[in-house]
Order: structure tokens, then sequence, then C-alpha cells
């Protein structure tokens, strides 16, 4: 906590305020991150709840997730699919097109322009002109959801930021939407949960497009007489009702503001240290490598003092990984960044560098009493796992064998056995049992 609040302090030192940004501001601020910053982000990174809230829309959002809100986002899925098909066979069903058109129709858009300067006076602007149909425009859109081209909803490679939509392409040149390009999309703020913000925005533009169509038949209606927006009201009073469920229960999650500042960290994290370990993630590593030169083209881009702002107030927001009265939590986790190999006694769950794995319960007792003995170098015997029940060497060295193929290479390559026993080759500071001391 010391470390975390003089890097808190530290940003208000190094940092000017944005309108005073000077040419040492990024000196300063290299500074920070490599020898502040890093250290505190290297050691929450370690630290089981740091991580828990870091993946959160990971394991709470991705397909397959058998989670509450994954039910909501499948719902939601299935129910703007079926609206937007709803609508649009109700707008091509029975001369129901040919009076849209009519009572909406084409006209012509400026879709582009370019100057021509001449000299320092004279400048020439032409314009280019094409028919529009704001009919045709709402049914493309509504082709787009009523095909479902998307694979799910919810993209966990958006972790670092969002993925870009490619409309078409144009002389072998991709066209990205420009709703999912962060310097164009206020929405998509620069670090952050981008899982679930993406989600979000791919579908926003629905609902809009929905009652767009509610409005266009209510024209219809009133000049045909017929019930045109009642064959589909149903369907998209479903939708509403599943878009509302999912807007309000991403409200309702608790702590949401803590796990937006560890995914954003984490991003900072991986984009300020090039030795960054985030395999727990669980994400590809071309994602992790694309990551990284984002989130540092955009530190280095014209949004950096928004970003280093966010930083420092993300960092503030760490204080609650830890509410008062959590000590002996606390303390353990702080065992769990800065040792190898934590044995919890309570919750029967081993860690190597962070990461938790099981083992049965014998196996479990086996490696407690070799990080307990780390220090006083003595060696674990048969005899020693249970005294009621002897344990033969044989089958001692049986259970070994069995647990170096259940547990991480790197720890099974320290388990040593010199003639007299069983031991672990590790320094007594970097092993821990239960919530021991410092």
């Amino acid at each position: 906590m010391k470390q975390l609040d003089f890097t808190i302090r530290q940003y208000q030192e190094t940092s000017p305020a944005r309108s005073e940004f000077d040419k040492d501001s990024n000196s300063r601020l290299t500074v920070w991150y490599d020898q502040d910053v890093a250290p505190v982000l290297e050691e929450y990174s370690r630290r089981p709840r740091f991580r828990q809230h870091a993946t959160w829309p990971i394991t709470e959002l991705r397909a397959g997730a058998k989670t509450e809100l994954r039910g909501l986002i499948e719902q939601l899925d299935s129910s703007l699919v079926e609206c937007a098909r709803g609508i649009l066979e109700t707008m091509e069903s029975d001369g129901i097109l040919n009076a849209l058109k009519s009572e909406f129709p084409s006209s012509e858009k400026v879709t582009s322009s370019s100057c021509a300067i001449d000299g320092h006076v004279n400048i020439e602007e032409v314009l280019e002109t094409s028919e529009w149909s704001p009919i045709d425009d709402l049914l493309r859109q509504l082709e787009y959801f009523a095909k479902r081209p998307w694979e799910d909803l919810v993209n966990v490679q958006d972790y670092f930021g969002t993925q870009p939509r490619v409309s078409s392409g144009e002389n072998g040149i991709a066209i990205c939407w420009g709703d999912s390009i962060l310097s164009v999309n206020p929405r998509l703020t620069p670090i952050g949960n981008f899982i679930e913000r993406s989600m979000l925005e791919r579908i926003r533009p629905s609902r809009k497009l929905f009652l767009e169509s509610r409005k266009y038949l209510a024209e219809i209606e009133k000049k045909q007489g017929k019930k045109l927006w009642k064959q589909v009201e149903n369907i998209h009073c479903q939708y509403e009702t599943d878009h509302y469920a999912i807007l309000n229960a991403l409200d309702d999650v608790e702590d949401k503001h803590l796990t937006d500042a560890c995914v954003a960290l984490t991003q900072i994290y991986v984009a300020t240290n090039e030795n960054a370990d985030v395999g727990w993630l669980g994400l590809e590593p071309e994602t992790v490598e694309h990551g990284i030169r984002d989130i540092t083209a955009r530190m280095n881009s014209l949004r950096g003092p928004e970003i280093h702002d966010r930083i420092a107030t993300h960092l503030t927001r760490l204080h609650k990984l830890y509410e008062p009265g959590e000590s002996t939590e606390a303390e353990l986790e702080n065992l769990i960044a800065s040792r190898n190999l934590v044995v919890n006694l309570k919750e029967r769950i081993v860690y190597w560098k962070a990461s938790p794995f099981g083992v049965s319960k014998k196996q479990f007792k086996f490696l407690c009493l070799l990080a307990e003995r780390v220090k006083t170098k003595r060696r674990v015997i048969g005899n020693d796992l249970d005294a009621a029940e002897s344990t033969s060497d044989s089958a001692l060295s049986s259970l070994v064998d069995r647990l170096r193929k259940r547990i991480p290479p790197e720890l099974a390559a320290v388990i040593k056995n010199d003639g007299d026993g069983y031991y672990l080759n590790l320094p007594t500071n970097k092993v821990a049992v239960g919530s021991q001391k410092e």
C-alpha cells in the first residue's frame, strides 16, 4: 500500500495540468511509469483479487460462460435478430414498400467534397452528390441485423481495444466503420473495459433503427388505415425488455469501477513492461501484441494527457480491493504476489507464481510439508504424511510422480530427493504457508 500511495502522490508532482504540458513532461512521465507505476502493477498483477477483476469481462461475458449476464446477452442477441427480421418482413409485404418509398422519396446527398486552392485567394470547392433513399438505407441496416453476420456480440479479443469492423473493400483497401475507431467514437475511452463497451456499441444502433422503423410505418398506417406496427409490437417489446435487462444488469455489477480500473491498469502494465506476464488473461498472443502497440500509440498521441489522468485515477481505486478489516486476506494476497510458492491452508489451494492449481488431499499435505520445512531444511518421508498410517518409500515415490504431472513444470523441477527424503530447492523468502507474515 505504501508504494501505491507514493505512486499516486508522485503523479501530482510529476504531471503538470494538461494546459501546462511542456517539453519535459514526457520525460518526467517516463520516469514515473518506470520507477513508480511499474513496481505497483507488477506486484498487483499477481494478486488473485486484482486478476479476478481484470478478467471479469472475459469470464462473465464470453461465449460459453455459465453466468447470468451471459444468459441475458444471448437472450438479447436472439430478440434483436427476431425483431429485425419481423420489421423487415412487414416493410416488404403487401405494397408497403412502395408506399414507404412514395412517402419518403429519394433525394440528392453530398457524398464527397474536395477543394483546390489557386494561389492565395481563389478556392474552388467541388461537391459530389448521389441519390440517397432513406428507405433503402433503412432496409440495408435491417438486413444486416436480420442476417446476424456477427459470430457473437461479445469478442474477448476486444480486451485492449475494439476490433475494427470492416464494412467493405474498395480497390483492395478495407473500409472500417467509424464507430469501432477510438479516435472518432467518444464512448470508447482510450483505456478500460473495452469488451463491455464494444458489445454495447454493437447493440446500440439496433435500438435507434427499430424506433426509426416504427416512425416510418406509423406514417403509412395513417394513410392506409392498417395496423402495421401491431404485427411486430410483441417482438419489439421483447427486444426492449431484453435491452433494458442487460443495461440494468451491467449497471448493477458490484465494484464495476474497480473492475474498469483493474482492466485499464492491466492494459498499461502490458504496454509499459516488455516482460509483462499476462498469460492468466487467456488471450491469444497476437491480441496481446496488438494491444501493446495500440495502447502505446494512444499514450503517445494527443489523448496521452487524458490517459495519464485516467491511470492516476484508476490507481486510487486499487485501495478498494481490500476493505477495512480484511488485513488477513490482504496479507495472504501480498504473499501470493511476492512469493513463488504459497500454500493456502484455509482454502486448500496452492499458488505457483500467482497462478492457483488444485491437487488431491494427500498431495496437498505433501506440498504443505515441503513448504513448511524449507526454513528448517528437514526432509519429507513417507511416515510424515500420516503418523497413524505408514507410507512406504515406493508409495511416496508414486505419489510424487503423479503430483509432478499435475503441477507447473517449474515447480516440479524444484522438488528434489537426496536419498534422505524430499525437499524444495527454493530460498526461504520464496515460499509461504497460510497467512504467515513477511
